[in-house]
Order: structure tokens, then sequence, then C-alpha cells
């Protein structure tokens, strides 16, 4: 599989399952929606599909969750690479929901405290864990 139809498959992947928000987001401000329901649905099917075809088929679920003892020098620089990368992203998407969420749907002072403590754990928590975990620095 090459890589340009892999990223097409992630992106394709990733729509779906932003589409299943979304049409669940529409179904619980508007009410129950039977076209919203079947868009749900079938946008849950696709992003399905998409994971085994593109995640679990093509080897890269298992190459992450593998332990590193189990992986080459060169698989080893990848996931860790992909983890760094992975993590970066997840945190700020999860910062800006926050913050979506504490601007827009009723101001609430702890969500800005909750936002801001969120955005200091992520920016120590990889010191931390090195601090934690190894015997020397």
């Amino acid at each position: 599989m090459s890589r340009a139809h892999r990223r097409t498959g992630m992106v394709i992947n990733y729509a779906a399952v932003v589409l299943v928000l979304v049409f669940a987001y529409v179904r619980g401000i508007g009410g129950w929606s039977g076209i919203a329901t079947v868009l749900e649905i079938v946008c849950l099917v696709v992003a399905l599909v998409t994971f085994l075809q593109y995640h679990v088929l093509t080897g890269l679920w298992k190459l992450v969750h593998t332990k590193v003892e189990k992986l080459d020098e060169r698989q080893i620089q990848v996931t860790h690479d992909s983890l760094r990368h992975s993590y970066s992203i997840f945190t700020v998407i999860c910062l800006l929901v926050l913050l979506w969420k504490s601007l827009f749907q009723g101001y609430d002072p702890n969500l800005i405290i909750v936002f801001a403590a969120l955005l200091y754990l992520a920016h120590t928590l990889p010191s931390s864990i090195v601090a934690w975990t190894e015997t020397e620095v």
C-alpha cells in the first residue's frame, strides 16, 4: 500500500470520526432525527472499515503498541517520533475543546482554571516522567 493511499485512508478515517461527532451533536441539539442517525451510522461504519484497513491490516496499530524490547532501532525511532507528535497534537486538541466549551457554552471560571492546569501538565508531564523513571538525568 502506497504512502499516498495510506494518507488518503487516514484522512477518510478521521473525517468519518469527526462527522460521527457532528451528527451526534446535531441530534443532541435538534432532537432525534432519522436522517442524522442514518448518516451517523454510515460514518461510523466508514470509520470502522477504514480503521481496520489502514491501521490494523497495515500493521501500524501493532507497531505502535508493541513493547520496545521487541522493536529494532529504526522501529523504535519511528514509534518514538510518532508518539511524540501524537501526544502534542492530542494535547492541543483537548485543550482547544476545553477552551471552546469554557468560552462559548457559558462562562465557568473553573473551566479556565482546568484549562490552565492541563496546559501546565501538558508541558511538564514528559520531563516529570523522565525524572520519575530515570536514575540519573
